[in-house]
């Protein structure tokens, strides 16, 4: 991508390119607790991951469409708080996309959402993305036209040097042409290096197969890693050669509203440390002991996020310096 992050030193301007660029939907969220007062929380998926990267200290910035309306403002607003860059935003007069999430007696979360002629099925604008670095994507992005084919050409242009992943964030009350979708996600994921995906994504992905051997097709279809989770079981990791499954941490959970956000943000965020302004190469994915270090800082990420209401992702500052790269 071409734009950068500055910043003057003694009149010598520094400039860095963004070691995440994460491309998607911001939405508004209308939270909804058994018994409980409805409240309004700004959201969606790669809105999320773009402010718990942006927190946990890297260089970040969100591409998508969003609203010139009073809650398009506060996302924006919400993103620059963070330290997002924000130069691919595309302000639309388009409404805000609404998301209402019904929380159960546990925590965790169901979604309806209403897209239609909001600013979620907005184009954004031209992008190049530059050599390194990671690409982030999923959720509606995935689902809603013309943008999930935007996405897709992005993917296909990327450099060689700049790794992509995934989280699948499947939204079926969403997909209106199930056939479609599926096709797309395929194709997506066999262009990507890292897909982090739900035992419910592939459910829905892979109708009648077990989690396990849907996540083993996933994996046969390009991807270097893959990341299945199931809530609070261990995160399972595929790889050409290895399986491994990583303990995730028991904890009061408030809600569960960006918690996977926050973990595949944490992910990235170990890997962007341990490379600094390097590149990744594909052979550092499938090193268990690596993946491990990156997915405890997931992990952790999220735990933090789970005891908190509404997506509210941890700042750098509170996790464990012995936790990164």
């Amino acid at each position: 991508m071409s734009e950068v992050f500055a910043s003057v030193c003694d009149d010598v301007v520094m400039v860095t390119a963004p070691q995440v660029s994460v491309f998607g939907e911001a939405l508004v969220d209308l939270i909804v607790p058994e018994g409980g007062e409805v409240h309004a929380t700004f959201g969606g998926a790669p809105f999320n991951t773009a402010r718990a990267l942006a927190r946990l200290g890297v260089l970040t910035s969100f591409v998508g469409s969003i609203a010139e309306d009073r809650f398009g403002s506060g996302l924006l607003a919400e993103l620059e708080a963070d330290g997002v860059n924000i130069e691919w935003v595309r302000r639309t007069t388009s409404p805000t996309t609404l998301a209402l999430a019904e929380l159960s007696s546990s925590g965790s979360a169901s979604y309806r959402f209403y897209v239609d002629g909001t600013s979620a099925q907005e184009r954004f604008g031209d992008v190049s993305i530059p050599s390194g670095g990671w690409m982030m994507t999923g959720g509606l992005g995935l689902v809603l036209n013309p943008v999930a084919d935007q996405i897709v050409g992005v993917l296909e242009q990327r450099s060689a040097t700049t790794r992509a992943m995934v989280d699948v964030n499947c939204r079926p009350k969403v997909i209106s042409r199930t056939d479609e979708y599926r096709a797309r996600v395929a194709k997506v994921l066999s262009m990507v290096d890292v897909v982090k995906v739900s035992d419910e994504d592939l459910s829905y992905l892979y109708p009648n197969t077990p989690a396990r051997d849907a996540a083993q097709q996933v994996l046969e279809s390009g991807p270097t890693l893959v990341l299945l989770t199931a809530g609070a079981d261990p995160v399972e990791v595929l790889t050409a050669q290895h399986s491994a499954r990583i303990e995730v941490l028991p904890v009061d959970v408030v809600d569960t509203v960006g918690a996977g956000d926050t973990f595949g943000a944490g992910f990235l965020a170990w890997w962007s440390d341990y490379a600094g302004t390097g590149t990744i190469e594909p052979q550092a994915l499938a090193d268990l002991d690596l993946v491990a270090r990156a997915l405890k800082m997931g992990v952790h990420a999220s735990a933090i996020a789970v005891g908190r209401r509404g997506a509210d992702p941890p700042f750098r500052d509170e996790l464990d310096t012995s936790l990164w790269g």
